[in-house]
């Protein structure tokens, strides 16, 4: 059935739930993961903006959002190795989140994209958040929205006691 799925994450508690569900799709069908995280990037012409302002902000704001990508991502391939389910994980840096879940998908060569419906940043009033609407829309595999209660349980790295 699927041999490839792509794991978006953005850290998030619905996130976390939908790489749970993805990695337990993966070990029914016996497919492999891959865990991606794209690093927030201000758009070119707000972050020329921030750098010429306060570039020390701009290179802290970058490397705490590369620690946090490393950290879920570690998360990803803990809860895979867990179940027995092959896993690697990446990391990108960009302002388009989806473009560039697309362009892992080709690289890789993915059958399936497994995803939270939102993010941190989701309108939840809506059926889709940004990123995943765009996903959808413009995937060349089936993406399987992954939706749930919203208040479900924590983020990744959070204690879940």
């Amino acid at each position: 059935m699927y041999h490839d799925i792509l794991l978006p994450t953005d850290g998030s508690a619905l996130s976390r739930k939908a790489v749970e569900g993805g990695i337990q799709l993966a070990k029914r069908v016996g497919a492999r993961v891959h865990g991606f995280y794209v690093v927030p990037q201000l758009p070119p012409d707000a972050l020329d903006s921030l750098l010429h302002l306060e570039p020390e902000l701009a290179q802290r704001q970058a490397a705490l959002f590369s620690r946090m990508g490393e950290s879920y991502l570690a998360a990803v391939g803990e809860m895979a190795k867990a179940a027995g389910v092959p896993c690697d994980c990446r990391k990108v840096v960009s302002s388009m989140p989806h473009a560039m879940i697309l362009l892992e998908v080709a690289r890789l060569g993915c059958d399936l994209i497994y995803m939270a419906s939102h993010g941190w940043n989701g309108d939840h009033d809506r059926l889709l958040g940004s990123v995943t609407l765009r996903v959808l829309n413009t995937s060349p595999v089936p993406v399987l929205v992954h939706k749930t209660n919203v208040l479900i349980g924590p983020p990744f790295g959070a204690s879940s006691s």
